[in-house]
């Protein structure tokens, strides 16, 4: 047995797990009527909600002491440090630098590296700008029309999913394509209606070997040439994101055409990275910086927040104590918001590549579940397949809902459905009931009236 689950924290978390084996949303909500209150805080424009979950105070408290004996305070400040925290590969974790702004307090081993990924960002504005106002034009002097991502994993789910949620800030002049699959089918109906001309590819590779990227890579390539006809083209209509610039040079990618970033990157943290150059073509690059901006407020938050009021840390404890003290080894996930649509799948990949582990940091075997599960859907969808189980299945599995309060369109009734609709499911998982055997349950959530 690890020293973890024989701690005094670990063993007090398993007695509030079985005094709470019966515990009753309904009731602690009508017992205290600030519960919502009391187990909610917002950062970085961000409200999050966590009074519908098994707890209460005391479990809360032996989770944020479960932290504190696990040295969480030490690890996050050694994480803004730089300092390594990955033993296997005796490295730091700098990600989060990605997404720093150039007036921010860094470590001052960080600042030659932060200055670095700030050149990279001004290549990426200068480029994508001059794609956007038809500065930079394909072989045959045409302006780009679409530019077509080529990657898989962290290359493409983070780019897709972001150039999805933030689609209404999109450049009109531009249409941005994703390619993932080695399957031809993903690539031929993408190419369809494209005209060669007008098509610029991106390959997103961190080594530049990955298999089903460079498949891909090779048959756009062939389908630009078929009707170009001159291999000079390819110089003009392919870039290059990797951390292995030589490869894309080999492979014909043109030095000025090649975005660099550091091996350090993982792909799962690589959207906030010269990875992220899709978005700054589709989207314009203020948009792509405001997004860093943004990402970077919960950055700052997360480094100075105390763990009682430090929203990754919250919803990470929240996370363990249903893993390993509720056996839930899932986690659902329902986002209220077409433009949301990837995110599920983003967060599989951030969350069970990361901790989908089997052994401990110092690689010892782990005698405690590590990853969740995760998956889901958008709601209203989910609400019509997969929703029946987690209203009446034999699975305890915790849901994250998700809801925009700006729907970003005058379609205002669909808004309005949509957020009664979360917000109905949301209370009846709470209350064990099912919204099916009431056909009204969404309508009481509709503005005027008001559900008990």
């Amino acid at each position: 047995m690890s020293d973890l689950t024989q701690s005094q924290s670990w063993q007090d978390l398993l007695q509030q797990q079985q005094r709470l084996s019966g515990f009753s949303l309904a009731q602690a909500f009508a017992e205290q009527p600030d519960r919502a209150q009391r187990f909610s805080l917002q950062a970085a424009g961000i409200f999050l909600d966590y009074s519908k979950n098994l707890l209460d105070g005391e479990a809360l408290e032996k989770l944020l002491c479960l932290a504190e004996k696990s040295h969480v305070k030490e690890a996050i400040k050694k994480l803004h440090n730089g300092d390594i925290v990955n033993p296997s590969e005796q490295r730091p974790a700098l990600h989060w630098l990605l997404r720093a702004g150039s007036n921010d307090t860094v470590n001052s081993r960080l600042q030659d590296t932060l200055a670095d990924i700030h050149a990279i960002k001004a290549r990426m504005k200068k480029t994508s700008e001059q794609i956007i106002n038809g500065q930079l034009r394909g072989y045959t002097g045409k302006p780009f029309t679409d530019v077509v991502n080529i990657g898989i994993g962290g290359s493409d789910l983070g780019p897709a999913m972001a150039f999805q949620a933030l689609y209404q800030q999109r450049e009109k002049g531009i249409r941005c394509h994703f390619v993932a699959n080695v399957c031809a089918h993903d690539l031929l109906q993408t190419l369809e209606g494209l005209n060669p001309h007008t098509t610029l590819f991106i390959v997103a590779s961190k080594s530049f070997t990955t298999l089903e990227t460079l498949q891909n890579a090779d048959s756009a390539r062939s389908w630009l040439l078929d009707t170009l006809q001159d291999e000079e083209a390819v110089a003009s209509h392919f870039f290059a994101v990797t951390s292995k610039p030589q490869k894309a040079l080999d492979w014909g990618v043109k030095q000025e055409a090649v975005f660099p970033f550091r091996d350090w990157v993982g792909g799962r943290y690589s959207v906030w990275s010269a990875i992220g150059l899709p978005l700054c073509i589709g989207l314009g690059y203020n948009t792509f910086e405001q997004m860093l901006a943004g990402a970077n407020e919960m950055d700052n938050h997360f480094f100075n927040a105390p763990l009682s009021g430090n929203m990754p840390v919250l919803l990470a404890l929240i996370s363990i104590w249903y893993n390993n003290f509720w056996q839930a080894h899932q986690q659902a996930v329902a986002p209220y918001d077409h433009r949301l649509r990837r995110f599920t799948a983003y967060l599989q990949q951030l969350e069970m590549e990361s901790n989908g582990k089997s052994t401990s940091i110092d690689n010892q075997p782990a005698d405690y579940a590590t990853a969740p599960v995760v998956w889901g859907e958008p709601g209203s969808n989910g609400q019509h397949s997969f929703f029946q189980l987690l209203h009446q299945g034999t699975h305890l599995i915790p849901v994250d809902f998700i809801a925009i309060a700006d729907g970003g369109h005058d379609c205002h009734e669909h808004q309005q459905w949509l957020l009664a609709n979360c917000l109905a499911q949301s209370r009846a998982l709470m209350l064990g009931q099912n919204p099916a055997d009431d056909p009204l349950a969404a309508q009481k959530f509709m503005p005027g009236n008001k559900p008990s």
